[in-house]
């Protein structure tokens, strides 16, 4: 099978290297205007937390996907933003500690920050785009791209593969049909074959990076499609307008000029198998570790406010169908049966139904104490889940683990949140909580795992955190 140089990758891989130099450069060229040369050996830090906070918001912001240099306005907003936060980390630091020096780093950083902004508007909006688009349209980085099913939207988006080559560097060279009864190459030049042909035609062709646009296939069956090329290390490219939810919450990129896709990459096996548990790992010790007298605090409260333990131990199912004690702080009366009995009821207008929040029938009732309601809103109820972590229960980010009698409503596609640990948090919580009905939370959880990766936990993590904050979706 054809195997590629994968142009997103590089494409990735180059921006990272450029914000790397454009951050240490800028930074050295703040303490050659402020003539603090000598003092560079006792503030070399700076430089260092700087690095790392702007590369972690830049990951964050998406500043490595293709529609960084469609979205100039937005991601120069957010480039002052991370400027603004980074100056409030290392100067609450400096304010608070015997380390560094309050002038010597406010010179600096006022220039450092003038320096990489006029920087960054100069080599990474303008000179590496102008670069990235000449050498795509002398055709130097091009990789082959194909578009599958045949219709009026997708050829629409065909008439535009000259833009699209240019903006992201795939060549589309034609139409891979549905249906089935089309064999070999049609008398048009455009359509390649079908789909039964895919890897004769992925040799053939050269390529791996495959769009669906437009057609009237049914999630189900486009899921099915989904799953079938990422299996076979094809890079699927799906318009937003099928997605929608995922397009709203921004999981999105842009091709051409404003054609907005969703993309399912290749599994990143070594992330999900090895990295990802060292990364829960690490993070759940210095979380317990750092909050561990709020866990006393709170451990207090729900004793002097109510009878029955400190901890809601039930059985959910996780990983492959296993089943594990899961921990909850207790925000309800001590009456196990009963609140299972009345949790089973109330769960069915979510599971059944189309319409968002239902679940909240549930959830708000007179059986939640005063402490609870507070737990729930704010989600501190769920901080001992990070011993599960610890146990490999759970993961930080994954889909909610659910009880034994939910696992009968995830039928077909929806069973995939069996293939992966379920979670403290996910987009789910990040993105919808009370406010998005089964079907989409369930599309949601089928695109963290067929998508898991570093950059996408960090993301849903970082709006975990502004979600609690405020409350939102909270019951």
């Amino acid at each position: 099978m054809y195997r590629r140089s994968n142009i997103c990758q590089n494409y990735k891989i180059t921006l990272f290297c450029l914000d790397t130099l454009l951050i240490f450069s800028s930074f050295y060229m703040s303490i050659v205007l402020n003539n603090y040369r000598y003092a560079f050996g006792d503030n070399y830090w700076y430089v260092i937390v700087i690095y790392f906070i702007t590369i972690i918001f830049y990951i964050y912001f998406d500043f490595y996907k293709y529609k960084s240099l469609n979205l100039v306005k937005r991601y120069l907003l957010n480039n002052i933003l991370i400027n603004i936060i980074i100056f409030g980390v290392i100067a609450l630091f400096i304010f608070i500690t015997p380390y560094g020096d309050k002038i010597i780093f406010i010179n600096i950083f006022k220039f450092y920050v003038l320096v990489f902004l006029i920087s960054f508007v100069i080599f990474r909006v303008l000179v590496f785009d102008l670069i990235f688009k000449h050498l795509n349209k002398i055709e130097r980085l091009n990789e082959n791209a194909v578009i599958l099913g045949i219709n009026i939207e997708s050829k629409f988006f065909y008439n535009k593969r000259n833009t699209i080559r240019e903006s992201n560097g795939l060549n589309i060279v034609g139409f891979v049909d549905l249906n089935r009864t089309i064999k070999n190459k049609s008398s048009s030049n455009d359509i390649l074959g079908n789909i039964d042909e895919i890897f004769n035609l992925s040799n053939e062709y050269r390529f791996k990076d495959i769009f669906i646009v437009g057609g009237n296939l049914s999630f189900g069956k486009l899921l099915k499609i989904i799953e079938y090329l990422r299996a076979n290390n094809f890079s699927i490219h799906v318009e937003a307008s099928k997605l929608k939810i995922l397009s709203e919450i921004g999981l999105f990129d842009i091709y051409g000029v404003d054609n907005r896709f969703v993309d399912f990459n290749i599994s990143r096996f070594y992330y999900k198998e090895y990295l990802k548990i060292i990364f829960d790992f690490i993070f759940s010790i210095f979380f317990l570790i750092i909050f561990s007298p709020v866990f006393f605090l709170i451990a207090v409260l729900i004793k002097l406010t109510s009878r029955g333990p400190v901890l809601f131990i039930n059985e959910r199912i996780g990983l492959n169908g296993n089943k594990f004690n899961f921990l909850k702080f207790r925000s309800m009366r001590h009456d196990v049966e009963e609140n299972i009995r009345i949790h089973k009821e109330s769960i069915k207008s979510f599971y059944n139904g189309k319409e968002s929040g239902k679940i909240k029938i549930y959830s708000s009732d007179k059986r939640v104490t005063k402490i609870g309601k507070f737990l729930r809103k704010f989600s501190l109820d769920e901080w001992p889940q990070f011993i599960n972590v610890l146990k490999k229960d759970m993961s930080v980010v994954g889909p909610r683990p659910c009880m034994e009698y939910e696992v009968c409503y995830f039928k077909g596609w929806k069973k995939y949140r069996f293939d992966i640990r379920p979670g403290i948090t996910g987009l789910w919580q990040a993105y919808g909580r009370s406010r998005v009905n089964f079907e989409k939370m369930s599309i949601l959880e089928y695109y963290y795992y067929s998508s898991c990766s570093f950059s996408l936990d960090l993301k849903i993590s970082f709006d975990t955190i502004k979600v609690l904050i405020l409350g939102i979706g909270g019951y």
